[in-house]
This record gives C-alpha cells, sequence and structure tokens, in this order.
C-alpha cells in the first residue's frame, strides 16, 4: 500500500511537469478525464487517486508560468502583453519574471494549506445558498462584457459564436471534448501568435537569486 501511495506520488508529479510544460492542457482537463475512468480503475486505490491528482495540481502551478512567459511572449499590440512575466521578458529579464513567479507559488502554498479547511467547510453551504443565482450572475456578467466594448456589433457575434462552438463541442461523439477544444484554443493559438512574431527577443540576462527583488511599484503592477 505504502509503495502504492508512493508511486502515484511520483507520476503525479511526472504528469504535473509534463502538463505544466505543454501550453494549453489545464490540469483540470487530465484530473477531468481521470476521474471519468474510474469505472476501468477498480484496482486502484481511492486515495492513491486522490495522491496522483494532489500531487499533479501542485506541480502544475509551479510550471504552467514557465511557457506562458517564454512561448507565449507577444508583440505589443496584442492583448496578451499586458502580462507582467511577458513584459519582463521583452526587456531581458525572462529568467527574472521565473524566479519571482516560482516564489509567488511558494508563498501560495501555506496559505492554500492553512484556509483549505475553511473552504471545505464553508464552501458547500455558500454553494447551495448562490446556486439559484449562478445563471443570473453568468448572463450579467456577459451583458456587462459585450456592452463595455467599443464595438458592440463585434462583441456579440463572437459571444454568439462562442456560444455555438460550445454546442457543438458537447454534441460531437468524444468523451472528452474539452481537451482538445481549449488546447487549440489557448495552447495553439499562443504558439502561433509567438511564431508569427518577427521581432527578436532581447538577450535574457541571468541574474543571481540573492539580486532578485520585486519593487513596489512592479508588486502594484502585477496585482
Amino acid at each position: 500500500m505504502i509503495l502504492a501511495l508512493i508511486a502515484a506520488l511520483l507520476l503525479g508529479v511526472l504528469s504535473g511537469t509534463l502538463t505544466g510544460l505543454a501550453p494549453g492542457i489545464h490540469i483540470n482537463l487530465v484530473a477531468a478525464i481521470l476521474l471519468s475512468s474510474l469505472g476501468s480503475l477498480t484496482e486502484i486505490p481511492i486515495i492513491a487517486l486522490a495522491i496522483f491528482i494532489v500531487s499533479m495540481s501542485i506541480t502544475h502551478t509551479f510550471l504552467d508560468f514557465i511557457p506562458s512567459i517564454f512561448l507565449g511572449a507577444p508583440e505589443e499590440d496584442t492583448f496578451l502583453s499586458i502580462l507582467p512575466g511577458h513584459e519582463m521578458f521583452k526587456e531581458g529579464h525572462g529568467f527574472q519574471a521565473t524566479v519571482i513567479t516560482l516564489y509567488g507559488s511558494l508563498a501560495a502554498l501555506p496559505i492554500i494549506i492553512l484556509f483549505s479547511p475553511l473552504f471545505i467547510l464553508f464552501l458547500p453551504f455558500f454553494y447551495e445558498t448562490i446556486k439559484f443565482l449562478i445563471p443570473f450572475i453568468l448572463i450579467f456578467l456577459s451583458l456587462y462584457l459585450i456592452f463595455r466594448e467599443d464595438n458592440f456589433i463585434l462583441s456579440l457575434t463572437v459571444f454568439i459564436l462562442a456560444g455555438f462552438l460550445g454546442l457543438a463541442t458537447f454534441n460531437l461523439p468524444l468523451k472528452e471534448p474539452l481537451l482538445p477544444l481549449l488546447s487549440g484554443l489557448f495552447g495553439i493559438s499562443s504558439l502561433i501568435i509567438s511564431l508569427k512574431n518577427h521581432n527578436e527577443p532581447k538577450p535574457q540576462s541571468l541574474t543571481p537569486l540573492k539580486e532578485i527583488k520585486l519593487s513596489k511599484a512592479e508588486f502594484k503592477r502585477a496585482s
């Protein structure tokens, strides 16, 4: 039993490394595929599957920013350029952005562990309280996003096309249609944008770890 748990932990770390470094593959999709296959995994203890998913999720969060910074860096006129990691990469500080993001992940880990019991206790009650309001909240947010755009017709057209794309996707004869859909929308699109860039990135400087600090101005900009 102990060996099975250790194997699940190591496999989770390996899988999280692969999903984190591969653009467009979200950890939730992998977990959904695994959970949907529980019927064929009856010989594997549930605790081992839980350890696999948790270790994969934690590892993924530590690594998924690396392809975002180095592979998804856009030109100035693209919407992705607002991300602080991309800005630092274009200034020649991509490695520094990676270290700062890693520090953020390390700082967030104990906070998540501390507040997880509270979430487990209160989130089910909170969800049951607002469950009937969720459709209205989504409608309000959708209308807000549509009307705040300068080009209302274009925004509405994109919204309607996105709805048809969702309907078509869920009617495909696939067991997990969201994996190829979201991988294509978020992963492949970012890579294509990067490949179309003709600007050569600046040489990346290697700053010693003890000299990497986040100023107050940079912290506010990142927030």
